[in-house]
């Protein structure tokens, strides 16, 4: 009886221990599942930055982490800060590829945060390890600096490069619905009343012809204003230039080439959309709806959060490949209503052309627009993070 005794009490103690392990285990579990979000959130935000000078350190850095080729390509401007501008280019795998992928940031400035954060991400969590044998790898970065720099969307001739590929040796298309709007979006001064003129006007044009032709009128381009909003210029940039001496270099030689320009400032907050010309029924758009899961638009059917654009980047990398099959996208990221992003543009353009620093409202004119790209908010941050993270991981997994 004795034994027995002590063998019951043995039998308590143990499943006394066996629950109490139990009841850590799920206290820790508890308490890393509470800590590690913040933790990844963390990390996620360490990939962004607040200038175009942190974004740039942290491309450069890890890219050589990652043991890639660089380029660098400077820009005659400086920067705000007085700091020197680049495009730079980071390249993997480019020697036998045929297929390659091209990942581009900055293409309208200020938006450029979030594509850098993208980049930078993708390079730190070991995109290089993982890109496939028949696959090369290209990162352009801050193809706008100066507007990435000096937070505007525009270039250092106020031109958007997005409007800038068409073919300067023909006669420019018109937008004469622009030439009526100019002088909303392009205001001599900021006063209350001014102001007030202008946001009666916009509501007028909203009501008597719809939304959505106001936002086409205004954001499609134009070839008349040249510091007015959406100007393509009147000759090719110095970017559009560069852009071609690095697709001439790199790309030429590929059968096939993919793409992705990272845009912001269209669309609902953190939401993501793939915005691209090519045609329904087509090879190269069922590979699209095959690999992406991401919304798949395109303007000239009506289902983008974009209107059509005249001159945009896409088509001249269809241009200037010829003998490869090109699938060209901008990965756009939402962040606030249509109206809020254009009368920051309107006051930041007056500011840039007019004012200058001199005005007392500067520094709120210039963080109101950067928010309007770049809510600097860690669950947007997170969207944009894992939307086009997802995005550009699937691609690879579809070209293996």
């Amino acid at each position: 009886m004795k034994s027995h005794r002590h063998a019951s009490s043995g039998s308590r103690f143990r499943k006394i221990l066996c629950t109490s392990k139990m009841i850590i285990i799920i206290l820790l579990s508890s308490v890393l599942a509470a800590i590690m979000p913040v933790s990844a959130e963390k990390n996620v935000a360490s990939y962004f930055s607040n200038t175009y000078q942190e974004a740039r350190d942290k491309f450069l850095s890890a890219v050589k982490v990652a043991g890639g080729h660089l380029e660098h390509y400077p820009n005659p401007y400086r920067g705000a800060e007085d700091e020197a501008l680049y495009i730079d280019v980071a390249t993997f795998n480019l020697a036998e590829a045929k297929t390659i992928l091209v990942l581009g940031s900055g293409t309208h400035g200020v938006e450029g945060f979030a594509g850098s954060g993208i980049q930078v991400g993708l390079l730190r969590e070991g995109i290089a390890k993982d890109i496939p044998d028949n696959v090369g790898l290209l990162f352009y970065h801050a193809l706008n600096p100066y507007g990435f720099s000096h937070l505007r969307r525009y270039n250092e001739d106020n031109v958007d490069l997005n409007r800038n590929f068409v073919n300067h040796r023909k006669p420019y298309p018109s937008n004469t619905p622009y030439d009526e709007l100019a002088w909303l979006v392009e205001p001599d001064s900021l006063s209350a009343w001014g102001n007030l003129k202008a946001k009666a006007g916009a509501a007028w044009y909203r009501i008597t012809k719809g939304a959505w032709w106001l936002q086409s009128a205004i954001s499609r381009g134009q070839y008349n204003h040249p510091k007015g909003l959406f100007f393509g210029g009147n000759k090719e940039t110095w970017s559009n230039n560069t852009l071609q001496k690095i697709i001439q270099h790199h790309l030429s030689k590929a059968s096939r080439v993919i793409l992705i320009d990272i845009h912001t400032g269209l669309g609902k907050y953190g939401a993501a959309e793939v915005i691209n010309e090519i045609l329904p029924g087509t090879s190269r758009y069922e590979w699209m709806m095959k690999c992406w899961e991401i919304r798949i638009t395109n303007p000239h059917v009506g289902d983008a959060v974009s209107p059509t654009i005249i001159g945009p980047l896409k088509r001249g990398f269809e241009r200037l490949l010829p003998n490869a099959e090109v699938i060209a996208v901008s990965l756009e990221f939402g962040t606030y209503p249509p109206s809020k992003v254009l009368w920051a543009l309107r006051a930041e353009n007056y500011l840039h052309h007019k004012s200058g620093w001199d005005h007392p409202n500067a520094s709120e004119i210039k963080g109101e627009l950067k928010r309007m790209f770049y809510p600097q908010e860690e669950d947007w941050m997170r969207m944009v993070w894992d939307k086009g993270s997802i995005m550009v991981l699937n691609t690879l997994d579809c070209l293996r």
